[in-house]
């Protein structure tokens, strides 16, 4: 099932978690704040919560590999990001006007990153309250805990701790948000995974007798044969075996199948209506007794001589021999149908929901005044975010 995560910030967190801090809940008029730079509901994303994002953003090689943090690109001169730049060797050739032009695309991308990112921690946290889903602060705690001592890199210890809080440009107070929007995520996929698990006996009932044939083995041969062109050949053949010859001496030579003819003339028959064996000749085999050297079959295509060696006889499961396999297959059917609707709950209705100062703000696949793409838009997916153990 789709996993109700937000989409990936690259921001070197050392958790599986989701998201962020400083995104505040309360109402807004119509329109939006001054300091608001998006809005889902009456919850907004302001400004300060932006800001502080995209500083994480861009540290976020910072706090994952140990490298130095680019100069942050800020609008609209982005003058510390053109000073750094110049000073990287195999820049010297690049305008000013060219670097600038870098700065800025480095400010969109990691803009669209923190957009995308703080909106959807909304969508989230506003479907598991429209759900009910509670998370305690002791849930948020433990986790938190049990976390510090798996992620990577490791977070085990203060001083571990620290040194990540200072390379990602976090609080404990993020890492702990995170990590409760990460547990409501987690809740509101169990609790879709839950419902769509649950299989009535009526609708089992009615599957496995809609698709009663799923349940039934056919009855099976295991045979040799040998296809001639003629039929003279076919009786020469008929008259070798009846006097003591074998399919695995004839085949080889005597046999135009060449399905057959490399391993002895051997073929296994699963049901008259699904063999491989013209209808004459199957008709034939599936009349015919075990051990009888029959034919030749005339066919379209040549002249048949076998012998059926056994008769594994038609099975079919009863409702209560299906039950299980029955009910996984319709709730794995329910799953699918659920992710779909949870998909739709996200890209449609939270989407509606959420407005998006207009700009650079904008462009987000989260807002529904960003660019128009070719992109078909996907749900919030989980992902283990860049550092992450």
């Amino acid at each position: 099932m789709t996993r109700v995560l937000p989409q990936k910030l690259r921001i070197g967190m050392a958790f599986c978690a989701a998201i962020a801090t400083a995104v505040v809940v309360g109402a807004c008029g119509g329109g939006l704040p001054g300091n608001d730079v998006a809005q889902v509901g009456s919850a907004p994303v302001t400004m300060a919560a932006f800001n502080h994002w995209l500083v994480v953003a861009n540290d976020s090689n910072q706090a994952s590999a140990g490298t130095v943090a680019p100069a942050l690109p800020v609008p609209p001169d982005y003058t510390a990001c053109i000073k750094a730049t110049k000073a990287t060797p195999g820049s010297s050739s690049e305008t000013t006007s060219q670097i600038k032009a870098i700065c800025e695309s480095r400010y969109k991308a990691l803009a669209t990153d923190v957009m995308n990112y703080l909106i959807q921690a909304l969508w989230v946290e506003a479907e598991g309250k429209s759900r009910g889903i509670k998370v305690t602060a002791a849930q948020v705690d433990k986790s938190f805990q049990e976390q510090r001592k798996t992620s990577t890199p490791s977070l085990a210890t203060d001083t571990q701790l620290n040194r990540f809080l200072a390379a990602s440009g976090q609080t404990i107070a993020d890492l702990k948000w995170r990590t409760y929007l990460n547990l409501v995520a987690v809740a509101i996929q169990t609790k879709v995974e839950k419902a769509a698990a649950v299989v009535s006996n009526s609708a089992i009932t009615a599957y496995y007798n809609k698709h009663h044939s799923q349940f039934v083995t056919p009855e099976t041969l295991g045979m040799h044969l040998i296809e001639t062109t003629t039929l003279a050949q076919a009786n020469a053949v008929k008259s070798q075996l009846a006097g003591g010859a074998t399919y695995a001496t004839l085949a080889p030579k005597d046999s135009i199948d060449p399905t057959t003819k490399g391993v002895g003339g051997k073929l296994t028959v699963a049901g008259a209506a699904g063999s491989q064996l013209p209808a004459q000749v199957s008709a034939a085999a599936f009349k015919a007794k075990a051990g009888v050297l029959s034919g030749p079959i005339k066919s379209p295509f040549g002249y048949y001589v076998f012998t059926v060696d056994t008769i594994t006889p038609q099975v079919t499961q009863t409702l209560a021999q299906a039950r299980k396999t029955v009910k996984a297959t319709i709730a794995a059917t329910q799953e699918t149908a659920a992710s779909a609707k949870l998909n739709n709950i996200f890209n449609v209705f939270w989407k509606k929901q959420t407005t998006c100062r207009s700009g650079v703000y904008a462009v987000s696949p989260s807002c529904p005044n960003a660019p128009k793409t070719t992109t078909t838009p996907t749900a919030p997916t989980g992902s283990t975010v860049v550092g992450s153990g």
